[in-house]
């Protein structure tokens, strides 16, 4: 009877370890997706944002895209002279600098169109006008609140980053609309 007794403390001993060695490796802390925002007055030409940010094992999810993007919201609920969020075109002017050596160099960006017409061989739609510009697409949205893609960024792990936005001319149809701008690891398609 004391053998069994001494086998199932050694047994209970193993598992008690087995279970503790367990909760120790596993990281106490979830990763934290990069999600970042800032307010930008969209309906003005010149205002200017800057993120500053690092991507590290903490906030690096691989085979995803990271983006920037702009989230519009109706300031009031009178939708009937909305402009059409299709069919807008909003200009920015974005650089993306990786921090390399000891100075910031420049990362080239594409918007969505610009991607397109690399990948197609085809010209760039007639109103998109500069090639330094990066037009905001539609995403989603729909009563009074919407996301728009601007750019794509390319970034790294174990890399910081900088990141300046600006609006390059008034868009008077976004008066009634607050407007502000978000650096996140975008949705996966069809989410």
């Amino acid at each position: 009877m004391l053998g069994i007794h001494r086998w199932l403390r050694v047994g209970l001993l193993i598992t008690l370890g087995a279970v503790l060695g367990a909760c120790t490796s596993r990281d106490p802390t979830p990763p934290e997706p990069l999600d970042l925002t800032q307010p930008i007055a969209v309906d003005q030409a010149g205002q200017e944002v800057w993120f500053e940010f690092e991507i590290n094992e903490r906030n690096f999810i691989p085979d995803r895209t990271y983006s920037l993007g702009l989230e519009l919201r109706r300031q009031d609920s009178d939708a009937g002279n909305s402009p059409d969020m299709h069919g807008l075109n909003v200009p920015f002017e974005v650089s993306l600098q990786r921090w390399v050596d000891g100075a910031w160099v420049d990362v080239p960006t594409y918007d969505s169109f610009q991607a397109m017409a690399l990948n197609a061989g085809k010209p760039l739609p007639a109103w998109h006008t500069s090639n330094v510009w990066k037009y905001a697409r539609l995403r989603s949205g729909s009563d009074g609140q919407y996301h728009l893609s601007i750019v794509a960024l390319p970034v790294e792990i174990h890399s910081r980053y900088r990141l300046q936005v600006r609006t390059v001319q008034a868009t008077p149809e976004l008066q009634r609309y607050t407007s502000r701008l978000r650096v996140h690891v975008a949705r996966l398609p069809g989410k």
